[in-house]
């Protein structure tokens, strides 16, 4: 697989103008590009770091939220898949899973390597997955992996997985699973925290993070993608909800989460968090930084040396004219 040394971290106006701008007769690849994209020497700011601490509500540290660091690396994967022959269009594509090795704790101030791949196409009712691998290293040393799931829609999408199916080709070599496996009728678990989310929550996490989505901007340019209100972004929700697990930044961890029903906005997110013996939990600390309003009961994560992981659920509330609809869901596992 080739290497393309980026000299800086694209920019999103860059990246949004080349996939914009494609032109049209450029026919697409039928297969991801073995290729990857390399930038040297990102610094993890202790500016971008406080902001992005105040916006999720997490506790200042010395130690990087995982959460930023897929905003460092998002940038550099978005730009690999705006290329011209990338087999999906960047527009449309829906981030349905994400998962954050982190082998050793990030501080503040560190400078990292970012090198993304993409990889594993794989059928889904809906049209095809693919992933997006990011590794960030430091001294030579991979610190943390980030590997975000994207959903291409449409029957150009399913005929380009089933292709990739038939030649046995998805990068990592392996077969595909059945997607078409109906989700089980969610049953909301008792709430722990509610989240009040305002009308300007997809913009502040845009000023930090720099993904201006139109679908998060506002109501109406979401409205031009076929959402009836802005939607938050995922990793908005998902950053605030580790963050109110209150793990230990100090360890190795995994962090893994899958969204489901997109958070509309502004509007209301209840959660729920467990311990891994099931008992429940606290996790919410009410109003934190520059977290929106909320409210739980309680306060800790699961606790112990060893192997300790902290479960959480985002969803909404039954209303008599439509039951509760689960958001995302998701797991901290600590190791130390």
């Amino acid at each position: 697989m080739s290497v393309r040394e980026l000299s800086s971290v694209p920019s999103f106006p860059a990246i949004w103008a080349a996939a914009l701008g494609r032109p049209p007769l450029v026919p697409r690849a039928t297969s991801l590009p073995k290729r990857r994209y390399r930038v040297r020497g990102v610094k993890v700011g202790a500016e971008q770091s406080a902001r992005f601490d105040h916006l999720v509500g997490a506790a200042a540290s010395d130690y990087v939220h995982p959460g930023l660091l897929h905003v460092l690396a998002f940038p550099v994967s978005l730009s690999l898949m705006a290329h011209p022959r990338f087999p999906f269009p960047l527009l449309g594509l829906v981030h349905v899973k994400n998962s954050i090795l982190q082998h050793r704790p990030v501080r503040v101030g560190e400078t990292v390597d970012v090198e993304c791949s993409v990889r594993n196409i794989q059928p889904h009712r809906r049209g095809a997955t693919f992933e997006a691998v990011s590794t960030l290293s430091a001294d030579g040393q991979i610190v943390a992996t980030d590997v975000s799931t994207y959903l291409a829609r449409g029957e150009t999408a399913r005929k380009i997985a089933a292709l990739q199916e038939e030649e046995g080709a998805s990068a990592d070599g392996s077969r595909s699973e059945d997607r078409a496996a109906k989700r089980e009728e969610f049953q909301p678990p008792k709430p722990s925290a509610r989240w009040k989310l305002n009308g300007d929550t997809g913009r502040r996490y845009a000023a930090v993070a720099g993904d201006a989505n139109p679908i998060h901007m506002s109501a109406l340019s979401a409205k031009a993608f076929g959402f009836p209100k802005a939607i938050a972004h995922g990793m908005y929700t998902a950053s605030r909800a580790f963050a109110e697990a209150r793990p230990d930044l100090s360890v190795p961890l995994k962090w893994d989460v899958e969204f489901a029903a997109p958070v509309l906005i502004p509007g209301t997110v209840w959660l729920s968090f467990e311990n891994d013996d099931s008992s429940r939990v606290y996790g919410a600390r009410g109003h934190a930084g520059g977290a929106e309003s909320g409210s739980a009961a309680g306060a800790g994560s699961a606790s112990g040396g060893g192997r300790r992981v902290t479960r959480f659920t985002g969803f909404s509330a039954p209303k008599p004219d439509r039951p509760s609809k689960l958001h995302f869901t998701g797991t901290v596992e600590l190791f130390g």
